[in-house]
């Protein structure tokens, strides 16, 4: 992986963005991701809106997130809370709870449209691996399925409390570590729009291309995400840069609002944490862009 950190700072105002390029190969990659195009691309980025940025509007509007906020959405909100062992609240004392309980398999948490699984079998991904910890042959996950929670995350351990088998999500960091139910690579499935189609249904609101910050509480249910790239919507196009909007939404309510899902599906590496002594395992977290009615947006 090859991780940068940008920061930029004009007169009394400065920006920060992250980048990561992730996967499971050799030099080649490297090649392929054109990371200086990158970087001054959004470096570029970062200073059009410094200088030229407006304040974000407030309210409730209908907004578009591209695939760099979904996908970090997909980790976070889906990811984490459909874990078998922290449903079960072994992960209370460290990284938390999960507001999914097990009597809400089956029920439906969000959009019909809406579909997220965790993959471990993307040839090439961060999160790649044929068989987990335990010798379990690895599969896809359908986590949500058409907006209905489908399955969770299972060791074996985990699994045989639920009256399931496993689905091969033991992972340990080390040789020294325990295999503990773990992510691989989690994302939305793609639909059948152009960001551009998602825009023009849009008459007032907000694109936010990328963000800078963000957090969630222990239990995957409160978040919040700073936007870095953003622009005003008006009319179906894009207009104006906007400053550091502020998404503050739940998950079912996030899930729920989503009424149109682009076809533009975006991988970005991570490193998951978790556990006590601490594992960080390699992941790709992905989605396209989605466009969300009626929800409300603050600003800085």
């Amino acid at each position: 992986s090859v991780d940068v950190m940008l920061t930029l700072v004009i007169g009394p105002e400065s920006a920060q963005e992250f980048i990561g390029k992730g996967g499971s190969g050799g030099w080649e990659l490297v090649k392929k991701w054109n990371i200086l195009e990158e970087i001054s691309r959004i470096a570029s980025v970062m200073k059009r809106s410094i200088e030229k940025g407006m304040p974000s509007p407030k309210g409730k509007m209908d907004l578009v997130l591209g695939p760099h906020v979904v996908g970090l959405m997909m980790h976070e909100s889906t990811g984490h809370p459909y874990e078998a062992d922290r449903i079960l609240g072994r992960e209370a004392a460290q990284a938390g709870e999960s507001f999914v309980k097990p009597d809400m398999l089956g029920k439906r948490i969000g959009s019909e449209i809406v579909t997220v699984v965790d993959d471990p079998t993307i040839e090439g991904s961060s999160g790649f691996y044929l068989y987990d910890m335990e010798g379990v042959r690895a599969r896809r996950r359908v986590l949500m399925k058409n907006g209905i929670i489908n399955e969770f995350l299972h060791n074996r351990e985990t699994a045989s409390v639920f009256g399931v088998k496993s689905n091969a999500a033991a992972r340990a960091s080390s040789y020294d570590r325990e295999p503990i139910v773990r992510m691989a690579n989690t994302f939305m499935l793609p639909g059948d729009y152009s960001q551009e189609e998602l825009i023009e249904g849009v008459r007032e609101g907000v694109l936010i291309s990328r963000f800078t910050e963000w957090n969630i509480d222990d239990r995957r249910y409160n978040q919040r995400y700073v936007g870095s790239e953003a622009y005003l919507i008006r009319g179906g196009r894009l207009d104006k840069m906007v400053k550091r909007p502020i998404l503050e939404i739940t998950t079912p309510a996030f899930y729920s609002s989503i009424d149109a899902v682009g076809k533009d599906l975006e991988f970005h590496p991570g490193l998951c944490g978790k556990s006590d002594p601490a594992q960080s395992v390699p992941v790709w977290f992905g989605g396209p862009s989605v466009r969300l009615r009626g929800v409300r947006l603050g600003g800085i």
